[in-house]
Order: structure tokens, then C-alpha cells, then sequence
């Protein structure tokens, strides 16, 4: 039997309500209240996301940022340094099973990202992990600041120029990524200008086709919306966060009252 996914297009939206949403279907799904969620959505204003474990004042001097119009945010999943705007973004959370992929696989990384390498040959582009495609001579892995200007062997690739980035955060149960697909790029690729609204119904056509999945429209639930409106306000919107990793919504009764929220 096909596994339902719940869909949800949020639109574009500010870095701190964008990092939110994800983290908000992210623990809903992990607390086993939410359905597997392929979510797709925008930048406005555009912004930079940061890596994870990244020290953001050595890497980019931030204190020149903080004095400038240009938002910054730190995601929960690793990487690098993204400019982030125009562009179209996307998330998923499930488990293996969700995806039909076998619990012996350890890297599902390939798995769950060939819908891309699908959505980018409906659009002609000849795209191909990194991996497969790389000559002897090239090194992948080779750590930078700035996500696009590295390749891991799992990073899409059209004619050996990286197109797009995503990046994981797993635990034993839960899968969570996320990436993005710049608009600028493809336009150079294809010689011509895309449409926002006819590729992002391609990702989700080339998502349920390259997973045989049921997809159905969707929103956040009441619980989900009020941890969603916690995490944006507490935890995004924060210099503790955004600048040194120390996330305020991460104490004991606060966890206790995101359980509850969610029915736990």
C-alpha cells in the first residue's frame, strides 16, 4: 500500500519562520503526532542560513552583518554558508519506511535525494551525484565556508558544476533534509527564464513519482502551530541561537510542554 504524505506549500517567508516551520514538522513527526511531510517554500527577505557547528563571527564576520539589512539564521542540520533568495526551497521528515527504503541501508542520503536528479531531468539537464561523475583528480568532501563551494559525493551536479545543496539531520528513527534549488542557476542552465509556480509543481510530480507516494494538501496542526510560533519567536529570532548554538526553548519544562502540545 502507497504511504500517505501530507504536502504543504507555505510560500516565502523570513529566515527565522522558514528554520520554525521546519523544526516545527521536524519534532511533530518525531513525537509520532505528525504524518511524513514534504513541505516546498521561498526566502523573503532573502537571507543567509549558517551550518550548524559553524563559529558564524570567524567564518563570515558577522558583527558587520549584524549591522546590516541582511538577515542571518542558523539552520539545524551541518553544511555551510547559503545565500539564500531566489529561489525554491524544500523539506522532508519520515522515517526509512516512509520512503520504502530498506532499514539496512545506512546512508539514505542517495535514496531520498534522486527525486531530485528526476526533477532535474524533466527539466533536460543532464544532473548526476557528484559521486558518480567525479575524475580521479577531483576531491570531494574538501571543507569551505560557503556550501556551493565544496561537493560531497551525494551533491547534484549538471555537466560538473553543483546545482542546489541540501543537508540531514537524522536520528535512530527520524530522517530530516532539506535543500535548495536557486532559480538563477537553472536559468543559465536552460538558456531561459523558469517559472516559480510551474517548477515547484514539478518537484512535488517528480517527489510522488519517484516514490509512489499519495500526497496530500496539508497545514500544520493546532500543537504543531504553537510550537511553530514558540520555536520562530524563542529560539530563531535569537542572538543566543543565531550566534552561539545556545537554543532557550531547550530547558526541561519547556520540552515537557512541547510534548504535551503535541499529545504526548
Amino acid at each position: 500500500m502507497k504511504n500517505r504524505w501530507r504536502i504543504i506549500d507555505t510560500g516565502p517567508a523570513d529566515a527565522f519562520t522558514n528554520m520554525a516551520f521546519d523544526e516545527a514538522i521536524l519534532r511533530g513527526y518525531s513525537l509520532h503526532s505528525s504524518p511524513p511531510t514534504f513541505r516546498i517554500y521561498g526566502w523573503n527577505p532573502p537571507a543567509f542560513s549558517f551550518g550548524y557547528s559553524q563559529d558564524v563571527r570567524r567564518e563570515l564576520g558577522i558583527e558587520a552583518h549584524i549591522r546590516s539589512t541582511t538577515p542571518f539564521v542558523r539552520r539545524i542540520t551541518g553544511g555551510g554558508i547559503i545565500k539564500h533568495g531566489n529561489e525554491l526551497t524544500y523539506s522532508l521528515v519520515c522515517a526509512k519506511a516512509d520512503l520504502g527504503i530498506p532499514e539496512r541501508v545506512v546512508s539514505s542520503y542517495k535514496i531520498i535525494s534522486s527525486f531530485l536528479i528526476t526533477f532535474y531531468k524533466k527539466l533536460g539537464l543532464d544532473a548526476a551525484f557528484a559521486g558518480d561523475v567525479a575524475g580521479p583528480e577531483e576531491k570531494l568532501g574538501r571543507p569551505s565556508t560557503f556550501c556551493f563551494d565544496s561537493k560531497e559525493k551525494y551533491d547534484i551536479v549538471v555537466g560538473g558544476t553543483k546545482i542546489g545543496g541540501s543537508a540531514q539531520k537524522r536520528s535512530r528513527s527520524t530522517i530530516f533534509q532539506h535543500g535548495s534549488i536557486p532559480f538563477g542557476a537553472l536559468e543559465e542552465l536552460l538558456g531561459a527564464p523558469v517559472k516559480a509556480d510551474e517548477l515547484l509543481a514539478l518537484l512535488v510530480e517528480s517527489f510522488v513519482t519517484t516514490f509512489s507516494i499519495i500526497a496530500e494538501e496539508g497545514r500544520l496542526s493546532g500543537p504543531e502551530q504553537d510550537l511553530f510560533e514558540c520555536l520562530r519567536e524563542r529560539k530563531y529570532r535569537s542572538r543566543e541561537w543565531n550566534l552561539d548554538r545556545i537554543d532557550k526553548t531547550a530547558t526541561k519544562n519547556d520540552y515537557a510542554h512541547r510534548a504535551a502540545l503535541l499529545g504526548q
